[in-house]
């Protein structure tokens, strides 16, 4: 038995507690177990590989894996392992032996799907979110629609070919089967001179709806960039050679989620860009565990009940310091 074969993700999930994150995707499995993150990868040679973004120097193969999270030797991490696979585990709670479950092969992406996807300049979903700017300049071309009718954003590499692309609607969130986390990027002007990261093109489009709201003018300067929450090496080049392409008195936003990754993703953007001698600012939600669409949504519900908030026979003073909290910041 081959144990560096055995699919990493199943066994991180079997025996490790980890779980796969919204942003998994079938290629490059993306798991939690709240404490530690894990990206794995299946070789050309059929083993499984893994990364943490969260504890950069574990990286390796199952028995890596082992080794960590048990805090073992190698010859032990192997004897575990090995354990672990064949079933001759017990687990704690019903005393019987656990059999990893099957997994179907990884599915290379289907570039062919990309002929079915039809440009929007409406999606309902969206409108639903607090979305309606995706016909603006910035955005026009740049959000598609498949035969689901899911909201669909392109994540193309550094030779701008489409490897992946994101999906959204209604209590789904996807992503193309095989495909890779690279970058959506909107619309590039002539003049731009500011740039907004995020990680997911729903949160790009939802900072721009914040920012329309307090100085339209930014609009016609400011580039937006969503990861679909992957901050691997790759992407981190990818996002140095767009702040390059930019003037050199380019002001870089790290408008990222408000949880310990999103602070990890903003923190290390703002490193790139001090090696390049760029300015960046870290702008992250109030409330911890928001993203940029809760807080555009959020922001549309006070508007709307700002009227009842203002009748003197309702007594705002218990929700005070929660509306304050769910402003429009910006």
């Amino acid at each position: 038995m081959d144990i560096k074969k055995h699919n990493l993700s199943q066994f991180a999930q079997d025996f490790y507690g980890f779980t796969e994150k919204k942003n998994s995707t079938a290629k490059n499995p993306c798991l939690e177990n709240g404490t530690d993150t894990i990206v794995i990868k299946r070789q050309q040679d059929g083993n499984y590989t893994f990364w943490s973004p969260t504890a950069q120097k574990e990286k390796g193969s199952i028995i890596d894996l082992v080794m960590w999270q048990e805090n073992i030797s190698m010859p032990q991490a192997c004897k575990n392992a090995y354990a672990k696979i064949s079933g001759r585990t017990q687990n704690a709670d019903t005393a019987k032996a656990q059999a990893p479950k099957h997994l179907e092969p990884v599915k290379e992406f289907d570039q062919s799907k990309l002929q079915n996807l039809q440009a929007v300049e409406t999606h309902q979903y969206l409108e639903t979110r607090g979305i309606d700017n995706i016909s603006n300049e910035r955005f026009k071309g740049t959000v598609f629609a498949d035969e689901r009718h899911n909201a669909v954003f392109l994540h193309k590499n550094a030779t701008n070919q489409t490897v992946g692309y994101a999906m959204k609607n209604k209590n789904f969130d996807g992503f193309s089967p095989g495909g890779s986390k690279n970058l959506w990027k909107s619309n590039q002007l002539a003049n731009d001179n500011q740039l907004v990261v995020t990680e997911s093109a729903i949160d790009a489009l939802s900072y721009a709806k914040l920012m329309e709201k307090r100085d339209p003018k930014q609009m016609g300067n400011t580039r937006f960039i969503s990861t679909e929450g992957a901050f691997s090496s790759e992407v981190q080049t990818m996002l140095k050679a767009e702040i390059a392409l930019m003037p050199e008195s380019v002001q870089v936003i790290a408008a990222f989620d408000n949880d310990k990754q999103g602070w990890k993703y903003a923190k290390e953007l703002k490193s790139s860009c001090e090696s390049m001698e760029r300015k960046c600012r870290i702008d992250i939600p109030r409330v911890k565990g928001y993203d940029w669409n809760e807080v555009l949504v959020k922001c549309m519900e006070n508007e709307k009940n700002l009227g009842e908030e203002n009748n003197p026979e309702k007594k705002p003073e218990a929700n005070q310091e929660q509306t304050e909290e769910m402003t429009c910041q910006m």
